[in-house]
């Protein structure tokens, strides 16, 4: 005799059962949630690997001392957790006595800076790394003395650059279509830049940085933006100028940098911002729109677009202004998260991409559903000779691996004129996949038959009943081969790599593997563009799970 199940048994295995799927939920999410967090970051952020991201600190004030977070020292294994806070309290005490020691061997404007907590605990973290496990687990003054005595001029300097944080400019560089001038800073011509409006201040820095630049101190407490010009001679016609690079140094606060430059009479304005990014030097290039804007080349430049006259008109000289302007905390963390992604759509034609690989998905799921159900249709529905025996060929296929097949294939292509088109990519999906038919074949027999004998009573012919009658009841198994198909089309990359040459013709998995060939370094950039490829599939998988399984499950029973 069955045993009745209880009320509060139901509860425990329905608790159970919720539970149950909300870790598998969590489990399937970890990935992607891995993959977006990534995405997030800049590459000083890769290792050691955090699930987040860093978040701007809000700077308001520059130049500063900071630590990323990466290289803030480690608690050693093998230390207790309040041993550590007294021994690191001290070694960072004793390192600091030493720093201020060297002051006098140190650029002056080292002097504010060498008290500071952050440059103690990078000189910590730096010789912790080689610290012996017995000095760590020793006397605590035995300790500090191995930490201090082994702090050099040549560490200090070394970790100042790390823990620096300050905003520079450096020379500009004209490129011309045929030519490039180059503006360095010598003795006898600084460097042009000069503060035209703001609370930012110009200082000339040749030790401790690695190139001839001009540091802005600047402070955004009473405005919110300043302004740095230069004015130099054009060693080119204006019409010859292609682009303008400046050399900047950022402070890791993700302010905003809009750039105008005038020449000629003509005004031209940014059209886009660049931001004070990482704490390394880097050259941002604004260049005048041309055709290469519609080209499919990598664009490592921000476009300049002509916005009327300009009061500046002096022959032979170009007139360049930054105007650095405040983005509170909220708007800097927006920028930083969203820069490998605007570096994506900007690097690579991703539109033209995606264009390519949604039309090959449209063709692929049409074939795909038009082919493959004609064929189910034929073998289950129509009484024709030697049916079971084509099936079972059909089916035969299936153990066939398409490496064997790839290369007849290709020369079938070839020979029709095909290669280098997106025609091999979709017109075998109307012929059928054995899979495909299988699956409809066996969902179409479980249909009952009154209902075809009813249309043709009624005057119908085949087609008809396959379009009227069979076709609306298949439903779900249509849908199911629909996300199969889509699913094929869309990570599709061995196929597009065989038959296309011309980037024109990429779709979205091909083109970013292009960019990983040449960005393959940029961990951030690629995982923001595996993000683009992988979030429509998710969207399609949620949007359609309902009906994938409710055709695998129907399919299955009236088989």
């Amino acid at each position: 005799m069955l045993r009745r199940i209880t009320k509060t048994e139901r509860r425990v295995r329905a608790v159970v059962l919720h539970v149950a799927l909300v870790a598998g939920s969590i489990i399937f999410a970890v990935p992607f949630i891995w993959l977006f967090s990534t995405s997030c970051k800049v590459p000083d952020e890769m290792y050691p690997p955090r699930w987040l991201p860093q978040i701007p600190g809000g700077v308001k004030t520059s130049p500063y001392v900071a630590l990323r977070r990466n290289e803030q020292p480690k608690r050693p294994v093998g230390v207790s957790a309040e041993d550590w806070v007294l021994l690191s309290s001290a070694i960072r005490e004793g390192i600091r006595g030493r720093t201020e020691a060297e002051a006098s061997e140190l650029p002056d404007f080292y002097g504010p800076y060498l008290a500071s907590d952050a440059l103690a605990e990078g000189i910590l973290g730096r010789l912790l790394k080689r610290a012996p496990d017995e000095v760590l687990r020793g006397p605590e003054d035995e300790a500090v003395a191995w930490f201090v005595d082994r702090v050099t001029k040549e560490m200090i300097r070394d970790i100042f650059e790390t823990v620096y944080r300050r905003v520079a400019v450096s020379d500009v560089v004209c490129h011309g279509w045929d030519i490039v001038s180059v503006e360095k800073a010598t003795a006898d011509a600084p460097l042009p830049w000069k503060v035209v409006e703001g609370d930012a201040t110009l200082i000339k820095r040749q030790a401790g940085l690695l190139r001839p630049a001009q540091e802005v101190h600047y402070s955004f407490e009473k405005a919110h933006s300043f302004v740095l010009e230069a004015e130099m001679p054009l060693e080119m016609a204006p019409e010859n100028l292609k682009k303008v690079v400046v050399a900047t140094h950022g402070d890791r606060s993700w302010h905003e940098i809009w750039a105008t430059v005038e020449l000629d009479g003509k005004r031209f304005e940014a059209t886009e911002a660049a931001f004070i990014q990482t704490d390394r030097w880097q050259d941002v290039a604004w260049q005048f729109e041309s055709e290469e804007d519609a080209s499919l080349e990598m664009k490592t430049w921000i476009r300049l677009r002509e916005r009327g006259a300009s009061d500046y008109a002096e022959e032979g000289r170009i007139h360049v202004t930054l105007e650095y302007r405040y983005n509170p905390r909220i708007a800097a963390a927006y920028n930083k998260y969203v820069n490998n992604y605007r570096e994506v759509f900007r690097r690579v034609p991703l539109f033209l991409y995606v264009k390519n690989s949604l039309f090959l998905v449209a063709l692929n799921i049409c074939g795909q559903i038009l082919g493959s159900s004609l064929v189910a249709f034929s073998f289950a529905r129509l009484r024709w000779p030697a049916r079971e025996f084509c099936f079972v060929l059909v089916l035969a296929t299936l153990m066939i691996p398409p490496q064997v097949t790839m290369i007849p294939v290709f020369l079938i292509y070839k020979n029709l004129g095909w290669y280098n088109t997106l025609r091999p990519l979709w017109v075998h999906s109307f012929f059928g996949s054995a899979f495909y038919i299988f699956l409809l074949r066996q969902f179409m027999r479980g249909i009952p038959g009154d209902l075809e004998d009813s249309a043709k009573i009624d005057g119908c012919g085949y087609l008809g009943i396959y379009w009227r009658i069979i076709l609306p009841l298949v439903k779900p198994a249509l849908a199911a081969i629909g996300i199969f198909t889509f699913l094929g089309a869309w990570n599709d990359f061995m196929g597009p790599l065989v038959y296309l040459s011309d980037q024109e013709l990429y779709p979205l998995s091909l083109g970013l593997f292009a960019l990983k060939v040449v960005q393959g370094g940029n961990f951030g950039l690629m995982m923001a563009a595996s993000v683009l490829m992988t979030f429509p599939v998710i969207v399609l998988f949620f949007a359609a799970q309902r009906h994938f399984i409710q055709g695998i499950t129907l399919t299955g029973l009236k088989g």
